[in-house]
C-alpha cells in the first residue's frame, strides 16, 4: 500500500492506493493558510497518525519543487515553504521512503496512466484552479526536466503571467470573468500545443468544472490560435479522475520509487 499526499493552496488530501492506482482510503482537510508551513505540517502529522501498513509515501506539492532533492522551491499561496526539505521531513517523521513532486506532475501521471490520457503516447495535462500548472508524459514516463517543467501558469502574455490572468484566484479577485480567463488560458494552451504537438491535452482543476461558459471560449481560442498544421492532431478533453487525481499520482510515484 502507498500513501499519496496532496499539499495544495486550499486543501490537504491523504489517500491510500495500491500499485494499480486504486484508491482504498481518503481523507481531506482545508489548508490553514494563515498558519503557514508550520501549521500545515502539524495538520499532516495529525492526519498521518491514522494511516497504517503503507510502505512508501508520495507527496504532490502545490508549487515548484526540486524532485531529485525532495526540496520545495517556492509556494505561491502559503508562506514559509521556500527551500524547505520536504522529503527529509517526511522520512524523519514517519520512517518511510518518500518522493516529492509538483502536484500537477502527479496529476499528469495519474491521468496518463488511468484517466483521459490512457493509451496515448504524448499526454499534456494542465490544471486551472487556485493556480495553473502543467505536466507532460511521453511513452508512459513523466518528463521532469532539469528540475521541474511545463510551468504553463508562469508563462507570460504581455507583462502578466497566465496565472495572474486566468487562475481561480484571478477570477476570485475580479481580474477575469470565467469567459475571459478561459480565453487567456486557451492562448497559453495553444502555445503549448504548438511546442509539444501532443496526442491529447487534458484539462483539470476547479475552474474547469464551470461548464460551457469555460469550455466554449477555451476550445474556440485554442482552435483559432494553435499552429494550423497541428489543429487536427490532438484532442482537448476534461480530466476524468476528479479531486483525487493528485493523490493517486503521488501514490504511483511512491510505488515506482520502491521498485
Amino acid at each position: 500500500m502507498y500513501l499519496g499526499v496532496e499539499i495544495g493552496g486550499t486543501k490537504l488530501q491523504f489517500g491510500v492506493c495500491d500499485r494499480r492506482g486504486r484508491l482504498l482510503a481518503l481523507r481531506r482537510a482545508p489548508v490553514e493558510r494563515r498558519a503557514g508551513r508550520a501549521g500545515i505540517l502539524r495538520q499532516i502529522q495529525i492526519a498521518l497518525a491514522e494511516f497504517h501498513r503503507v510502505t512508501a509515501i508520495g507527496v504532490g506539492f502545490g508549487g515548484p519543487v526540486d524532485s531529485e532533492r525532495g526540496c520545495v522551491v517556492k509556494s505561491h499561496q502559503v508562506s514559509g515553504w521556500t527551500g524547505f526539505e520536504l522529503r527529509r521531513w517526511f522520512e524523519k517523521q514517519f520512517g518511510l521512503p518518500t518522493v516529492v513532486e509538483n502536484d500537477a506532475k502527479c496529476a499528469t501521471l495519474a491521468e496518463a496512466r488511468f484517466g483521459a490520457g490512457r493509451g496515448k503516447r504524448v499526454v499534456f495535462y494542465t490544471n486551472i484552479g487556485t493556480g495553473i500548472g502543467g505536466g507532460l508524459v511521453v511513452d508512459g514516463q513523466l518528463y521532469t526536466g532539469h528540475f521541474g517543467s511545463m510551468e504553463i501558469g508562469h508563462t507570460k502574455i504581455g507583462d502578466k503571467t497566465v496565472e495572474e490572468l486566468a487562475s481561480g484566484l484571478a477570477i476570485e479577485r475580479g481580474v477575469s470573468t470565467v469567459e475571459e480567463a478561459a480565453r487567456w488560458y486557451g492562448t497559453a494552451i495553444a502555445n503549448a500545443i504548438t511546442l509539444l504537438n501532443p496526442d491529447v491535452v487534458v484539462v483539470g482543476g476547479g475552474v474547469s468544472l464551470a461548464g460551457a461558459k469555460f469550455w466554449r471560449p477555451l476550445r474556440q481560442t485554442v482552435r483559432d490560435l494553435v499552429f494550423p498544421p497541428f489543429r487536427n492532431n490532438f484532442k482537448l478533453v476534461p480530466a476524468v479522475l476528479g479531486e483525487t487525481v493528485v493523490v493517486v499520482g503521488a501514490a504511483l510515484l511512491a510505488a515506482a520509487r520502491e521498485t
